[in-house]
Formats: structure tokens, sequence, C-alpha cells
């Protein structure tokens, strides 16, 4: 790739500049653990899941229709979306029944900020809408891209997920709070590669969270983790 295309991707109108922000203001958040309270971080986290997004739609520099926001085909998108989230719930019943969430012990020690389930439908929608801007970035890099990328439809969903991991380790502590998270981010891919609806997503999302019994729990890691 030239290094004028590049830099042409830094431009606020562009989907790398987003995507370029986005990272580098995930790295700043890391340290506002020292500073701030479980609550409050929980609250700038979905801050910058949505108003990141927002803000590069808002400049242009993110498409609403490759984040499934807009031109949605709704028969289509109903009759393999309700099927697909089906399947995916019942796959989930059974991990929930095998999979152990919660080590109450670790729940005394540490302190942890807890949120109710309307809380929790909007966390989900907001971390959602963050995934999807990833897919929907990443995809307009490929189109944009000089080189001409065979399928870029598909090839962003698995590239997004891949940049979407290391959040997900940086806000679980637990094995299984990482696994949950990773089976969402897994599933809601799937979904909105076969719908381009965020709605079903979100649904989907939150719906998983619920039924696994994730509970979203920011705390204050100790200094030694920096």
């Amino acid at each position: 790739m030239s290094t004028d295309w590049l830099f042409d991707q830094l431009h606020w109108q562009r989907p790398g500049f987003w995507m370029l922000f986005s990272f580098l203001t995930s790295i700043a958040f890391l340290f506002t653990y020292r500073f701030v309270s479980p609550e409050r971080h929980a609250q700038l986290r979905i801050g910058r899941w949505f108003f990141i997004p927002y803000l590069g739609i808002l400049f242009g520099g993110i498409s609403p229709r490759l984040m499934g926001l807009s031109d949605i085909d709704w028969v289509a998108g109903l009759g393999i979306g309700v099927a697909l989230i089906f399947v995916v719930l019942v796959l989930l019943v059974l991990i929930r029944a095998t999979l152990h969430l919660d080590d109450p012990t670790t729940e005394e020690r540490l302190p942890a900020a807890r949120v109710n389930r309307l809380q929790q439908v909007v966390m989900a929608g907001a971390q959602e809408f963050h995934w999807t801007f990833l897919r929907a970035g990443t995809w307009e890099l490929m189109l944009l891209a000089p080189i001409a990328y065979q399928q870029p439809e598909y090839w962003s969903i698995w590239i997004a997920s891949l940049l979407a991991l290391p959040g997900i380790f940086a806000q679980y502590e637990r094995t299984s709070q990482r696994l949950i998270a990773c089976v969402v981010l897994l599933t809601t891919a799937i979904l909105f590669l076969y719908t381009r609806n965020f709605w079903l997503a979100w649904l989907l999302h939150a719906s998983a969270q619920m039924l696994l019994g994730q509970r979203t729990i920011q705390r204050i890691p100790s200094v030694s983790r920096f």
C-alpha cells in the first residue's frame, strides 16, 4: 500500500482516523482504573463505545449502512436472523448448564460494580455498537484500499473480531467471563455476517449475556498490572 493512501486514511472523514482514535483512547482508558471508581469506569466505557462510532458517523468517516443501521432488509434479516438467534440461544443454554460462572470468594475479596438488567441491556448495546463500528471501519478500509480484496465483507467480520479481543481480555479478569464475551462476540459476528443488522445483533448480545448470567464487573486492578 502507498504512503499517500495511508496518510489519506488519517483524515477525519475516513474510517482509518476513527479506528486509530478508538485504539488510542482504549490504551489511555486502561490507565483510568487507578483514578476513578468502578461505577464511573463502567460509565466511561459505555461512553467510549458509543460516542467514538457516533462521531465517526456524524462526520462522515463511518458508513451507517455498513454498521447495519440503515438500508436494512428486514424481511430477509428477520427470516434468517430469528432462526440464528434461536439456535444460538439453545446452544448458550447448554453452555450455561455446564459453565461455572461465579466465584463467591473472589466476589467478596474484590470491589465490584454490578449493573441491573436495564443497564446490562444498555451496555450490551454500546459494546455491540463498538463491535459493528470495527466491522464497518475494517470493511470500508478494504473497499478503499488500492488492492482489490476478495469478499471484503466476509474478512472484515473476522478481522474486526480479532481487533475486539484485546478489549475483552482487558475488561474481564476471570476466564469464564472472557469465554462468555468471546462466545457473544463470535455469535453476533456470525449473525451480523448474514443479516447486516445491528439491531438483531444487539438483541442477541443482550439476550446471550443475560441468559449466561454474565455480570459486567469493573475492578480496580492492582498496581502490578501496569
